[in-house]
């Protein structure tokens, strides 16, 4: 059963007021009792919190409902970035799942604008997906992909980039539409790519039988 809330905050001034707080509270005392009948509860979470808010307010709701998944609406961190309130999301989203919130809700950039489309619930997933993935970096531990992009950058495995990235067919595109002279560096650097001239430093060096 998931225990849904109508005073959740609407503006980040809103936040932890006394509306919100108390009906978290009883959302909590519900799961308990949900749970003491055998039946799987999940509460729902704010909307609009500032940064300063999220650990206090997640950390309240695991606690009280006996640890229920605890399910956040972004929550977007500022009320200012209409058009953009995918990114403000997605910064609540990542601050919220490192403090242990379970489920993200995706929001799309034509939050509080219009009705999205195809193209806003894209963007509103890859938000969130980064940002669940930021939180779980903290929270579960789970850094070997990002380990896995690192290696492969050093090692300028563009390939290998492209796999390992969450969007990886989007990178792909980006870097075939402004496709450097020299196809082993990024567009920046060229010739001076410090990665590229680091590596070529080294198997030098290896193949003189010298420790690098």
């Amino acid at each position: 059963m998931s225990l849904g809330n109508g005073l959740r905050a609407g503006a980040v001034h809103d936040s932890l007021d006394r509306a919100q707080v108390q009906e978290l509270l009883i959302n909590c005392e519900l799961a308990e009792i949900g749970q003491g009948m055998g039946c799987q509860m999940m509460c729902e979470g704010p909307g609009h919190l500032p940064l300063d808010d999220i650990e206090s307010n997640v950390k309240l709701q695991k606690r009280m409902s006996n640890d229920a998944p605890f399910y956040v609406l972004g929550p977007l961190t500022t009320d200012i970035a209409a058009g953009y309130d995918h990114i403000s999301a997605a910064i609540g989203a990542a601050e919220a799942a490192r403090y242990g919130a379970d489920l993200i809700c995706y929001v799309t950039p034509a939050e509080h604008l219009a009705l999205p489309n195809k193209d806003d619930v894209i963007e509103g997933v890859r938000a969130a997906r980064i940002a669940a993935h930021v939180g779980d970096m903290v929270k579960l531990g789970a850094r070997d992909r990002d380990m896995n992009m690192a290696r492969a950058r050093r090692d300028l495995r563009w390939k290998d980039q492209f796999k390992f990235g969450l969007f990886g067919e989007k990178a792909e595109e980006i870097r075939n539409s402004r496709y450097p002279e020299e196809s082993d560096t990024c567009t920046m650097c060229g010739s001076f790519c410090a990665m590229d001239n680091v590596n070529s430093y080294f198997e030098e060096n290896l193949k003189k039988g010298q420790k690098v």
